[in-house]
Formats: C-alpha cells, structure tokens, sequence
C-alpha cells in the first residue's frame, strides 16, 4: 500500500481540474492498495464543503499556505505526491506561488500538465520548466505536449510520460428514447457542454447555426453548462447576454438552447448520448488538451472541431471533420456534411468510440497507478546509488 496526495482544485469546487483529480483519485481509491487524498486549492476561504477526501486547504492568494503545505507534507507519511498544474488556478503571477511548496517538499512528486504553451510569457516557462526539474516525473497528454516540454521547457526526456486524459466509461444509451425523454423528438441535436465563458468559440457557432437551421429546421444547437464561477463572481453574466444577442439579432432562437447548469454525470452521459453533432469551436490553435473533447470521443460522438493542437491529434485518421478557426461558415458546412449522410455520421461515432476506449478511466487510473508505484520504488533506491 502507498499514500498519495493531490495539489488541486477539488469539488465542490466547479473547475475542470477539480474533477479530473476527483476521477483520478476516485480510481485509485477503488481498493485498499492505495489511500489519496486532495489538498484543496481555495480562490475562496470556507466556501466550498468538501468530502472526507479533503486533507486541508490552501490559500490561493497566500504565498505562505503553499510553505505550510509542504511542511505539512514533509512531516507526514505521504509517499508521494501529485501537483495538477494549471496556470490559472495557484497564486503569483502566473502561478508561480506553486513553486513555493515544490521547492521545500523532501516528498517525491509527479506534476501532471494540464497546459503546455508553445510561447509562454512572463513566468509561464520558468515555473513549468522548475517543476518540471524538481519533480520525480512530468505528465503530459499528448505528444505534442511532451514535444514542447523537452524543446521548450528544457524537461529531460527520461522524465516525461504521456498519460492520455482520462474519461469515464459511458453508459451507450438509446438516442431516440432520450430525445423523446427530454423532449427534443426528431430534433437534430448538436452540442458543446462545459462552463461557459471568453475563449470557447461559442459566438462562432451560435452564428453557424444559422446556415444549419436553414439546411436542417429541426436542428437544435445545446449549450450545456452555466458560467464559469470565477467570471460570474467579477463580470456576471455579460458574456452569456452577448451570446443571447446574437441569437436575437440572426433570429434563431427556436434553434439554440441554454442548459445553464453544471451537469451531474447522469446527466451529461444522457445529453452526449442524445447528440447527432458534437462541437468545439475553440479559436485558440495552442490548447494543449480539452477534455470536453476527449469525453466526446468516449462517448462516440460524431465530432466537428477547430484544428487546436489537441483536436488535431484526437481527430486525425478519420475521427472527426475539422472546421476553419473563427469560421461560422466552415463550422456550419461540417456540421451539414455529418447531418446530410447518416453514413458518415456512424463511421465518424465508430471511429470516435473505438479510438476512446483506450482512454476511459480504468486504463488510464491504471497507468496512474503504475506510474506512482514505480517513482517511490526508484526514489526509495536513490541513496542505494548513490552509495555505489
């Protein structure tokens, strides 16, 4: 048995991070082997009732949290530890408050790479590229990710693992009876879930949606997800508001819904389950991994995207189309293509589903599991080396 602890934003907390580590930590708890625990990275103290898997919270904002943590750590009987690193979720710019309890740990850790930018700025290169040095191993979830880390971020190649984003395994579930459930029979369903805000692309396919409508009258675009918690905290709504603006001004309203919720599992499992057309209309080429994308290809869904790096990657060899950058037109064609030939649309499900099945959780949790056995084997072997 060995005891782990994630460095992470944890739910309750609405985050996609959060519930990457919970999925992570949820397969590794799955028997007595293994014993995870979160410390939980707070944007707001005493806000969030976390579960029992919650060993103590940081700060975000308090540099001095991160030294604790680590003190904390030190003087446990932790084995190892796992920082999720993103850059938008520890504080200092950039994020680089993280480097305070990675650099006093005397515990191993593995740091897993949630974004990897081809041209970091400020700080973004140097924090990476330290926990990158500092730790046992470096996940990443592409090859183009682990191509960056080496060339880039100066990570030595022996440390880096490619660890494909997890997914959960989806109940395949009747299409027509969900609709029919749901009330959207003989409805044309395209979607796009996750929390909404700046960044997503959504205006680009709103505004496809009007070629689609025109092609299809009972197609019926869903927005599956409500505003990210940090926007709606400083910005409210607006972004939503400008959403609904342009589908009054192209008049499209029968054609576009708000699901404006954060989605149980249960839930999402039934609105993919229910979609003809998946969509991700990022306008950012750079995005390393999305995992709204990568459950869509669990799910077996018929997928059109924007050519981001990841996308590119998932999407080759015939498992989805790909439509041109901030191009409603382009979104709107590829969307048509799949909805005008039932054919393509079960060969591009096929292709999607098959590809995904090597990616759902009790594959991955267990390259997981392998991977932080094998770091406190070699680490617990280091002074035998050195000694030699």
């Amino acid at each position: 048995m060995y005891k782990t602890v994630f460095v992470s934003t944890f739910p309750p907390r609405q985050c996609g991070i959060a519930a990457f580590t919970s999925d992570v930590m949820k397969w590794l708890n799955r028997t007595e082997q293994v014993q995870s625990t979160a410390i939980a990275v707070n944007d707001i103290a005493g806000s969030y009732n976390y579960d029992s898997r919650t060993w103590f919270e940081i700060n975000q904002f308090d540099k001095d949290d991160y030294i604790k943590a680590a003190r904390i750590i030190n003087s446990s009987d932790i084995d190892i530890v796992v920082i999720e690193h993103e850059y938008g979720i520890f504080g200092g710019p950039d994020g680089i408050y993280i480097l305070n309890l990675a650099e006093q740990l005397s515990k191993p850790f593995i740091v897993t790479c949630h974004t990897v930018l081809p041209q970091p700025r400020g700080y973004q290169r140097y924090i990476l590229s330290q926990l990158g040095k500092l730790s046992a191993a470096t996940i990443c979830m592409s090859s183009h990710s682990k191509e960056l880390l080496s060339d880039i971020y100066d990570i030595s190649e022996n440390k880096l693992y490619i660890i494909p984003h997890g997914i959960p395994v989806f109940d395949r579930l009747s299409r027509k009876g969900l609709k029919k459930r749901y009330g959207f029979a003989d409805k044309k369903i395209i979607s796009t879930f996750g929390l909404i805000g700046p960044g997503k692309g959504l205006e680009y396919a709103i505004e496809a949606m009007a070629d689609v409508s025109n092609a299809f009258d009972n197609a019926l675009y869903l927005i599956l997800g409500q505003t990210h918690p940090n926007l709606k905290r400083y910005e409210g709504e607006h972004y939503r508001e400008y959403l609904v603006s342009i589908i009054n001004k192209l008049d499209i309203d029968q054609h576009v819904l708000f699901v404006n919720k954060y989605l149980s599992m249960q839930e999402l499992n039934d609105y993919l389950s229910m979609t003809d057309v998946y969509v991700t209309p990022y306008p950012g080429k750079d995005q390393a991994v999305s995992g709204t994308l990568s459950y869509a290809m669990g799910a077996g869904k018929a997928i059109v995207s924007t050519p981001y790096i990841y996308a590119q990657e998932l999407l080759a060899d015939g498992r989805g189309l790909i439509a041109e950058f901030s191009d409603p037109k382009s979104i709107a064609d590829n969307i048509i293509k799949i909805l005008a030939d039932p054919a393509l649309q079960r060969s591009l499900e096929e292709r999607a589903y098959a590809y995904g099945l090597h990616m759902q959780w009790p594959i991955i949790g267990q390259q997981y599991d392998n991977l932080l056995r094998r770091m406190i084997v070699s680490k617990a072997r280091e002074p035998e080396i050195l000694k030699a």
